[in-house]
């Protein structure tokens, strides 16, 4: 839907998506459905709505850590999120996203054992700072070849290395 907007780079990830076999060569050739199925639909914006309303508690958590000298940027912080019911199955599901949704360095999920409760708890990030994206990481020096950045790092160059050696 985003094709006629933002046409390079739609055709970008339309390249990259798992299947590609077994569809169009371009997003541009492609036929879109009639229409979204309705409750996926449904249930995929209360999800993100509450996402977001987690994520404003959180950015509050964050500016106050800032404030009283925790962390600096919101990289250099932990999340600490303990949940339950609805909301601990939603973070649980989440959770590889959360860091990024929240543009933190790592994210932990526990369980609160209290009905229908959420507690933010900041604190600062483990690990050492990537030099290449700036998250701090507990598997910052792991790599001989590259040991001073993260484990997302060193295989986002290894395989730049190789679509370069393949260029």
């Amino acid at each position: 839907m985003l094709a006629t907007i933002l046409a390079f780079t739609s055709d970008e990830i339309w390249e990259n998506l798992p299947g590609g076999n077994d569809r169009a060569a371009s997003v541009h050739l492609a036929v879109l459905p009639a229409e979204a199925d309705s409750q996926a639909s449904q249930d995929l914006r209360k999800n993100w709505e509450r996402l977001f309303e987690i994520r404003d508690s959180v950015l509050q958590s964050l500016e106050d850590a800032r404030n009283s000298k925790v962390i600096g940027s919101s990289l250099e912080a932990r999340v600490e999120l303990a949940a339950s019911g609805e909301t601990l199955e939603l973070l649980t599901r989440y959770r590889e996203e959360l860091r990024y949704v929240f543009i933190v360095s790592q994210v932990d999920v526990t369980s609160s054992g209290k009905a229908d409760d959420l507690t933010v708890k900041i604190a600062p990030a483990e690990g050492q700072k990537c030099e290449r994206c700036w998250n701090y990481s507990t598997r910052v020096g792991e790599s001989d070849r590259y040991p001073t950045v993260c484990e997302r790092c060193v295989e986002a160059l290894d395989e730049i290395e190789r679509n370069g050696a393949a260029a």
